[in-house]
């Protein structure tokens, strides 16, 4: 009953390990593969970080499955991870506080195994958490929380199962009754009041230097199209956060790039300058704010509008003049229609408009000298410039966390919408490679590539040998400057500690595993290696020796110094 609830919610993916009660589930999927796959991990931590990629990109939950201790230790991460980007997931594990726990001397807490309360490691990360004892609250504990994962702002819920209620027998003469789980997920999603899109409207209207912030809320409601409807009925420029990159595409004439402390100059300026702000889905952190500088993001001098599916989030930050509440998409969706019958008047905003493209020239929009300049080893900004000419629009990206994703997230021009995927909960070592896999079963016929330092391609390094075995052909760029580089750019020359790696070629370990795999040093050969690793048709692994001498601080810091009195 458990396999057929997920069915019916139309779950289509499962990853994990069978272990403990969870075996038997796994059993019961066997004969369920044409509609629920089911995907063996090598460790269930890359198993959470594939189903938040995605349950991001699919817009519904994966399930993700294995022995409870396990999962409330190992997958945590991936979970974490989930919560904090608002990624659906269904958590399914196992307890081992019942039964023979329960008994001396195995009593539950002793220290036997299996005895972890389990249920406040998982009620700490994700939105719900319930406990079976019997074979119908697994089933109605199922149901629930693929709602709760779904609902409002999404995130991962867990089902907590003893094993009476995983193998438990229900009577064939008085079953439960339990309604299909379908009709359980039949809901529209929130809206704001009219009145209060008039009040947006009004706003919008008296302002003569409006700006928007698009957050990684366009990307939950699947709002990247009302984006740029709204932008271009009305004439505003967009910047995103770094969670909202790739909101609009970053070759529109309206796009601004990432605006923050990791960003564009072009975007930071563009919202110190605006007068009115329009904030969708993003939480305005501190890292948005390049640390709340005043020059950039003031409501004393700003106009702020706000959009979240969290009432909460909507004036939490900062003060706003006006929050809407509601799905993104939904309320873009009434904005644009609101707009059509008010005819926006945007000659008092041409100015600033027409502004956009000079603001764009003079600000080092996605492009430096040393993006151009060929070396061995190879520089970071050389790597994504030739990833930007040689890879196609379409290319989906996933990050990973230190200087690699600084420079990738700043340098990178995304020219299409939703095509960049990235880790800002935990912002953890080790998404980029397990993120890419979940993400070439929503992504097929899409070239998807993970772009990862050396230290975190090697603590989930495992995920090629699932890509291999599932035939999910991603590439894997590695920056190897064998060295934890954001760490070792921090610790004085001399003095090095614990930041500085024993030299491997990353390419070689990947082939191991059956993928294919090549080590450059000379940033000429980076072209063929892309273009050698699509044609293979494996995943490929591209180990690429960096140049250790560039940092992002260079700019970074710039960023928070400009913001100092």
């Amino acid at each position: 009953m458990i396999a057929q609830t997920l069915e019916e919610a139309g779950i289509e993916y499962v990853f994990g390990i069978p272990g403990g009660g969870t075996g038997q589930i796994f059993q019961i999927l066997e004969t369920k593969q044409d509609r629920i796959k089911t995907i063996l991990v090598r460790h269930e931590q890359v198993a959470a970080i594939m189903a938040d990629a995605y349950g991001r990109a699919a817009g519904k939950p994966a399930a993700i499955m294995g022995q409870g201790l396990f999962m409330g230790s190992n997958a945590t991460f991936g979970i974490m991870e989930a919560m904090l980007s608002s990624s659906p997931m269904l958590v399914i594990t196992d307890t081992s506080d019942g039964g023979a726990a329960q008994r001396p001397a195995n009593q539950s807490g002793a220290g036997e195994y299996g005895s972890i309360d389990l249920q406040s490691i998982f009620k700490s990360m994700t939105k719900y958490t319930t406990l079976a004892t019997s074979p119908k609250e697994a089933v109605l504990g199922t149901q629930m929380a693929i709602k709760h994962a779904v609902s409002g702002r999404p995130g991962p819920t867990t089902v907590l199962m003893r094993s009476a209620a995983i193998g438990g027998q229900v009577d064939v003469e008085s079953p439960p009754f339990i309604h299909n789980a379908a009709g359980f997920l039949n809901t529209a999603k929130p809206a704001s009041a009219p009145v209060d899109i008039q009040r947006a409207i009004q706003i919008l209207s008296e302002s003569r230097k409006p700006v928007i912030i698009a957050g990684n809320g366009v990307h939950v409601a699947r709002a990247h199209a009302q984006l740029q409807d709204l932008a271009e009925q009305w004439g505003i420029p967009v910047a995103t956060s770094y969670k909202g990159k790739s909101a609009i595409s970053e070759d529109h004439p309206l796009a601004l790039g990432m605006v923050g402390t990791y960003g564009q100059e072009t975007a930071n300026k563009a919202v110190g300058d605006a007068d009115t702000v329009l904030v969708i889905g993003a939480l305005l952190r501190s890292q948005e704010t390049v640390g709340e500088r005043p020059d950039i993001f003031n409501p004393a001098r700003q106009r702020i509008i706000q959009i979240d599916i969290d009432e909460r989030n909507a004036g939490w930050s900062f003060p706003v003049e006006l929050g809407l509440i509601g799905d993104a998409k939904a309320i873009l969706e009434q904005l644009v229609e609101a707009s059509k019958s008010t005819a926006p008047d945007n000659s008092g905003r041409k100015e600033w408009t027409d502004s956009m493209p000079g603001r764009r020239d003079t600000g080092g929009y996605h492009d430096y000298p040393d993006m151009h300049e060929d070396s061995s080893p190879v520089k970071p900004q050389r790597l994504i410039a030739q990833l930007q000419a040689t890879m196609g629009p379409s290319t989906i990206y996933t990050l990973d966390a230190g200087n690699n994703r600084t420079w990738m997230a700043h340098l990178y021009r995304a020219q299409k919408a939703n095509t960049f995927y990235s880790p800002g909960g935990t912002a953890g070592m080790g998404w980029a490679l397990p993120a890419a896999v979940g993400l070439k079963l929503v992504y097929p016929d899409q070239p998807v590539v993970a772009v990862t330092g050396d230290g975190g391609y090697m603590m989930t390094v495992n995920a090629i040998s699932t890509a291999v075995q599932y035939d999910l052909p991603i590439i894997c760029v590695v920056f190897n400057n064998n060295s934890l580089g954001m760490v070792n750019d921090h610790q004085p020359e001399g003095h090095k500690i614990a930041s500085e790696f024993y030299p491997t070629n990353n390419a070689t370990v990947a082939e191991g595993m059956g993928a294919w795999g090549i080590q450059i040093n000379d940033s000429k050969d980076l072209p063929d290696a892309l273009r050698a690793a699509q044609a293979s048709g494996r995943p490929a692994v591209i180990d690429v020796l960096i140049d250790p001498d560039p940092s992002p601080d260079d700019w970074r810091a710039g960023a928070w110094r400009a913001g100092q009195t």
